[in-house]
């Protein structure tokens, strides 16, 4: 009986076992393949497919295969290949819970969507509604217990698909690869997991760390390497930034730690590094490049979210191009795309802004930025040319970066400039106030790229010039900008061309600016000392009185000044201090300037060369005296000399103006200006001393002229008429020179006082009591009213008349009484009246050429100048010339006698003669020769029977007069001073 009741428990025993395994191998499995896939779809709304599922009831182990989730459209949603879960049914019964050995998902797929108007499909898994369950109140018991011990997800793919920015974007996150060991729900126990993902647009990410649920806390690992930004900037960026990441990749690295407290969760990053290569940046939807740079490494990142601090070992970049530029309309292009990106938002955030103003800041610290071998390319389109500036092999260094500390933050700063010169900054800084000391040292920056904003203001043109400078710059910003700088400051290698005339306006070999001292908050400006090496300037006065500089000056339309500004600019102009100015020397050293007078009668053209000197103790303070020595030269020849002092406050001052050797004729301008007269030939000395006392000038002139010549006459109806020749010659003393010294005293103060008129009036005065005509004195001189400016002759002839023999010996006595006067004697032939009476003497030596041919030919030579003809050589020769010029009209008698074939009756000699003479044509050396003897005989009389100095009687050139006249044949004479 009892074997029977054992049998009988063994088969029910067996029955439910094969009960239970049909159930657990074949009937659940078979329910759930054909239940969940509706059930899915009534609770989603969406179409779901399974291909098996496999359940072992003996070790609890399920096997879902070929799951897969999708719109009814046909796009999948979400699947899997395989899911298994094994569940340890003893140790779950130990530990009071679940304990899962394993849950592997082989394959899943994830397929993300948002839409054109930015929904989700993810959003459509919906269930149905239903009634709400009833709330269980709590029981206050503890939680199941859970416990994986290993969860795989092998091979899982992500697919992200985005319309919402009106163009479709993708990214698959493939493979995806998960492990978890020992998962729990216990306190106090840690699982360890991996995650590594790949990204089909390039780059890797990878996690491994340690999960704690109760309490949840975190600590680990995260890496990414390679990320692409362009499709980063694509699905995340572009709707938020200005900007388009063109190419790129990133990498990131860092240790974390996420620990729950009673605030929230407490995150802290450490070991942080982020590396950007190949980035480059281009404006969006213009494809300007904006930032190209090969290489950006951020280092030593530590982050405490808690704390809200966060600290940054170093910052370096390298290789770096960066576009900027001025836009036409003077915005940067930054501010430009930037300011476009935040416009619309501004009313919308301005609640967050207050909001976060008052929220406690972050703490950053930064021990280092620094970059390499940058390279910034900025135009300025607001130029009417566009100006090209270029910093190339820019390194920079910036450390020690507080938010919580105010400390000096080291630079340093070094570039080139234009590929020619370079700019350096070393020192610190401060940021909140901003305060800054530096070394800055600036080095052969070249000023001709600066052309364009001259343009507005000058018609000059910068051909070249390179500054330099160095010293120690402070800078304070504050109520008042505070602004100090102390060093040396240099431009070389100047020239700079006037755009009217092309031709060189200013320029110099150096000009070096030591001793800098300017404080510009006190209005302090100090130069230790200016020095110009080898300056030029041209000065050109123009017809109209005006002047080159004059031309150079842009016009510009005259700004209106409103009704409220005015006000404003008073207010400013009273609280604002007298600016401070001082310069202990101005070095003057080889200088040279072109000064050109085209205002004047006749241009005024002078160099001046050889200019040295200097000016000390300029300053702006009260009873500051400047003290002046300068030295220069005139066409190489002329000394000039300036020595003196000045006191700016009052203009009290002491200056000697000196002119040693001024060659006279180089001022001819100015005497044809004002008197009508060209200089020909003299030199000048010139002591000018000017004192100015409390407004009341003194000079005193001291003028010595030496071999004073004045030249020819010069049309200009404003100069003044004065007898200058014969003042000119009465002034000199026996050595030919003329000493002038006269005062001149005058109020500054009256406005109608002109230094340049009074010393006009006194040389007016001067010249007008000497004389008023040179001939018309001497006849005064004489008691004669003669006229002694001229010699009459007679026709042809060279001997002195006795009535102008008697006009010379009066002539004679006024010029013993006057050594210093000359006489002049210009001999004049006048063809009309003289050539008649010397057409004898013509034909008489063509007739002794006839003499001395037969000579030479009987073997005599003699020339014909030392012949003289016989009386039948005479007529023999005559006849036989007339025979050549006029052989027809020639006859002879049976007896050889010559006749004049139309009137034979006539005196043949006589009638030949005349018609000779009348085809002599003048010979203007016989009519020279006759001038120059008429002034040897006037030359030869007042000298040896008058007793005139030979070195005083000078013959002109000679003029051959070919008009007639009704004067009478006259050889004029005039007076100079003695050479």
């Amino acid at each position: 009986m009892s074997r029977r009741k054992g049998l009988i428990a063994t088969a029910g025993v067996l029955a439910v076992l094969i009960i239970y395994a049909l159930l657990g191998f074949y009937a659940l499995p078979s329910f759930a393949l054909k239940k969940l896939p509706a059930l899915l779809q009534e609770n989603t709304g969406q179409q779901a497919q399974l291909k098996a599922v496999h359940f072992n009831p003996f070790n609890f182990t399920l096997d879902i295969e070929g799951f897969a989730l999708s719109v009814p459209e046909g796009k999948s949603l979400f699947g899997f290949e395989r899911l298994a879960v094994d569940l340890d049914v003893l140790e779950s019964a130990k530990l009071g819970g679940v304990v899962l050995d394993l849950i592997e998902l082989d394959n899943p797929q994830v397929n993300i969507e948002r839409r054109a108007d930015g929904s989700f499909n993810l959003a459509d898994l919906q269930a149905k509604p239903s009634e709400p369950a009833p709330e269980k109140p709590d029981s206050g018991g503890e939680s199941l217990a859970l416990l994986i011990h290993q969860i795989v997800l092998k091979d899982g793919r992500i697919g992200w698909q985005d319309a919402g920015s009106g163009q479709v974007l993708s990214e698959t996150v493939l493979p995806v690869n998960l492990t978890f060991n020992e998962l729990s729900t216990q306190a106090a126990t840690s699982a360890v997991g991996d995650l590594n993902l790949g990204l089909e647009s390039g780059g890797t990410i990878a996690w491994h760390g340690d999960l704690t649920l109760a309490p949840l806390a975190s600590k680990g690992h995260l890496q990414l390497d390679g990320v692409g930004l362009v499709k980063v900037w694509q699905l995340f960026l572009q709707q938020i930034l200005p900007i388009q990441i063109a190419d790129g990749h990133l990498g990131l690295q860092a240790d974390y730690v996420l620990t729950a407290t009673d605030a929230g969760m407490a995150a802290m990053l450490t070991n942080g590094g982020i590396e950007i290569k190949q980035l480059a940046i281009t404006e969006k939807n213009q494809g300007k490049p904006l930032v190209n740079m090969p290489a950006l490494a951020v280092g030593g990142i530590v982050v405490d979210v808690n704390k809200q601090q966060v600290g940054i070992a170093s910052i370096s970049s390298r290789d770096a191009v960066v576009k900027s530029w001025l836009q036409a309309d003077g915005v940067v292009n930054y501010q430009a795309l930037f300011a476009e990106d935040t416009a619309p938002s501004n009313t919308a955030s301005a609640p967050q802004a207050t909001s976060a103003a008052e929220a406690k800041p972050w703490a950053i610290k930064l021990d280092e930025v620094a970059l390499y071998n940058y390279a910034i390319d900025f135009t300025d389109f607001s130029q009417k040319k566009p100006v090209e500036l270029h910093l190339s092999e820019l390194n920079c260094k910036l450390q020690k970066f507080n938010t919580q500390e105010n400390g000096g933050l080291p630079l340093q700063f070094a570039s080139r400039f234009n590929n020619a010169g370079s700019l350096k900054i070393d020192g610190e800084m401060s940021l909140e106030p901003f305060v800054a000391t530096w070394a800055v040292a600036v080095d052969d920056v070249n000023l001709k790229v600066f052309q364009p904003y001259l343009d507005p203001f000058l018609k000059l043109e910068l051909v070249d010039g390179d500054f330099s400078g160095k010293g120690n710059l402070q800078l304070a910003v504050a109520e008042q900008l505070q602004l100090t700088f102390r060093g040396d400051a240099g431009l070389e290698g100047l020239i700079t061309r006037d755009q009217i005339k092309n031709k060189d306006f200013l320029k110099w070999s150096n000009l070096a600016l030591t001793g800098i001292d300017i404080d510009l908050n006190k209005q302090d400006f100090k130069l230790g000392k200016v020095m110009f090496d080898r300056p030029y300037l041209r000065f050109n006065i123009k017809k109209d009185g005006k002047t080159n500089i004059d031309d150079l000056m842009v016009e510009s339309a005259p700004t209106k000044t409103t009704a409220s500004t005015k006000p404003v600019a008073k207010t400013a102009a009273v609280k604002s201090d007298e600016p401070r100015v001082s310069i202990g020397k101005v070095e003057l050293k080889d200088g040279k300037s072109d000064f050109a007078d085209y205002s004047l009668i006749l241009p005024f053209v002078a160099e001046m060369n050889s200019l040295n000197g200097e000016v000390s103790g300029f300053s702006s303070d009260k009873d500051a005296e400047a003290k002046l020595l300068l030295k220069g030269k005139v066409y190489d020849m002329a000394t000039v000399g300036i020595k003196g002092k000045y006191q700016f406050d009052n203009g009290n001052s002491d200056i000697t103006l000196n002119f040693a050797n001024m060659p006279l004729p180089l001022i001819t301008p100015y005497m044809a200006e004002f008197a009508g007269y060209k200089i020909e030939k003299g030199q000048m000395t010139l002591d000018l001393q000017y004192k100015i006392k409390q407004g009341q000038l003194t000079v005193q002139n001291k003028l010595l002229i030496d071999q004073l010549t004045l030249g020819e006459h010069v049309e200009n109806p404003h100069a003044v008429s004065l007898p200058l020749h014969l003042a000119i010659a009465l002034l000199k003393d026996g050595d030919g020179k003329i000493n002038l010294d006269f005062p001149i005293t005058g109020s500054l103060e009256d406005p109608q006082f002109s230094v340049g008129s009074l010393i006009a009036d006194v040389l007016v005065n001067l010249v007008t009591k000497v004389a008023t005509s040179p001939f018309r004195a001497i006849a005064s001189l004489l008691g004669d009213d003669k006229d002694f400016s001229a010699v009459a002759f007679a026709p042809g002839g060279a001997e002195l008349a006795s009535e102008e023999t008697a006009k010379l010996d009066q002539l004679n006595k006024a010029l013993g009484s006057k050594p210093e006067l000359t006489l002049e004697i210009k001999g004049i032939a006048y063809q009309s009246l003289d050539w008649p009476a010397m057409r004898f003497e013509a034909l008489k030596d063509v007739l002794k050429k006839m003499k001395s041919g037969e000579l030479r030919d009987k073997g005599e030579k003699v020339r014909h100048e030392y012949l003289e003809l016989s009386d039948d050589d005479y007529k023999r020769l005559l006849a036989k010339f007339f025979g050549e010029v006029f052989p027809q009209e020639l006859e002879r008698s049976l007896l050889g006698t010559p006749r004049i074939k139309s009137d034979p009756n006539a005196d043949f000699y006589s009638v030949a003669r005349q018609k000779l003479e009348s085809v002599f044509p003048p010979d203007p050396q016989r009519l020279n020769d006759l001038a120059v003897a008429r002034a040897n005989h006037i030359a030869q009389y007042v000298t040896e029977p008058g007793g005139i100095s030979r070195d005083r009687v000078y013959i002109l050139a000679t003029e051959l007069n070919l008009e007639e006249t009704a004067d009478g044949i006259k050889s004029v004479l005039s007076l100079n001073a003695s050479q």
